[in-house]
């Protein structure tokens, strides 16, 4: 498996400044919030140094790098992560190893001990992409990594529910690629009443080949794979969502083993969650209808614009601006003024 810091670029850029910018600035601003980080930021901890005024703490994890010293790119991040003031640590091996583990891959303990506030899981390629772990070759972690997540959550809040913070962000970027065979069966299998509309509704227009990768071809179908799937993980912990629309954009290309360069078709995710009441039968997911009625949105270098996909109904007058699309819904997000 061939792994490669990462490298940002334009599209990403401009999703970091002006979609989830505004929003965690909002809410830090008008509820005097700082954010406990988690996620994968990166030797040159890009949005870390966007957001160092925003951040209290921040969890880290970095990939052995390759060659005959694996340590090179832990170390980079830990020094660079001593340059602020906050406090930080830096696990070495991938999230979805070093979480369901309970270690990193020198044996540093992990467990999560309070309420992480935002998580940014860069994770850069497919949703279903396996990691290559230390003791155990390579597994397919990553939907049991974010499930471990979520319980990890609900247990943070449960043990100290009366002064921990009962909401979350989650932010989620993956390459927009899936095998079609594995696409399809999972939509074919047991799934929400919307999901299942949905789908019925985008099969007609754009169809999942019967085999192969779909890569920048099928958003639609991720998108509705991804959305019935996190729905099924919000539900145990009893977790309402707020489901901002997803962004598509072109990533930095990567090079395939024939050396040319492949287009990097991915997208991004943003969702504030709010653990709601025990005794609620389940959680509330807003907007409704999400599948259908909010339309997919684009980002280039310079604009983010929509761009829809099938099965979505088209709406011109669709909110661009995060804030304004939270403010919409914010009351139920908020109790007695404050962001808990």
């Amino acid at each position: 498996m061939t792994i490669a810091p990462f490298r940002d670029n334009p599209a990403k850029r401009l999703i970091r400044e002006q979609w989830n910018t505004p929003l965690l600035k909002y809410i830090h601003e008008k509820y005097n919030v700082k954010y406990r980080y988690m996620g994968l930021p990166g030797m040159d901890l890009i949005d870390i140094r966007l957001w160092k005024d925003m951040i209290e703490e921040v969890i880290a994890f970095e990939l052995r790098s390759p060659g005959t010293d694996s340590r090179k790119w832990i170390r980079t991040l830990r020094y660079n992560l001593k340059t602020f003031s906050f406090r930080s640590v830096a696990y070495l091996g991938s999230l979805e190893e070093v979480v369901i583990r309970g270690k990193d891959n020198e044996g540093n303990p992990y467990q999560q001990e309070k309420i992480i506030t935002l998580y940014n899981l860069d994770f850069c390629d497919k949703i279903d992409s396996s990691v290559d772990t230390k003791d155990f070759g390579v597994k397919q972690w990553r939907y049991e990594a974010i499930r471990v997540l979520l319980n990890d959550q609900q247990r943070c809040f449960l043990e100290k529910v009366s002064s921990s913070p009962s909401y979350f962000i989650l932010m989620l970027t993956i390459r927009n690629q899936m095998d079609a065979t594995r696409l399809r069966q999972a939509l074919n299998g047991q799934i929400l009443a919307e999901t299942q509309s949905y789908f019925s509704s985008c099969e007609k227009s754009n169809p999942i080949p019967p085999n192969g990768q779909v890569t920048g071809t099928h958003t639609w179908s991720i998108k509705a794979f991804l959305y019935d799937t996190l729905i099924g993980y919000f539900k145990a912990p009893n977790i309402a969502t707020l489901w901002f629309p997803v962004i598509k954009y072109n990533g930095t290309p990567t090079r395939n083993k024939l050396g040319r360069l492949d287009d990097s078709p991915m997208f991004h995710w943003m969702i504030l969650c709010k653990f709601g009441p025990q005794e609620n039968p389940s959680p509330n997911c807003y907007p409704v209808s999400f599948l259908k009625k909010v339309n997919t949105l684009y980002a280039t270098d310079s604009s983010i614009s929509i761009s829809s996909e099938p099965g979505e109904i088209p709406n011109r007058y669709q909110k661009l601006s995060p804030v304004a699309w939270f403010q919409d819904l914010e009351p139920i997000f908020v109790e007695n003024g404050r962001m808990i």
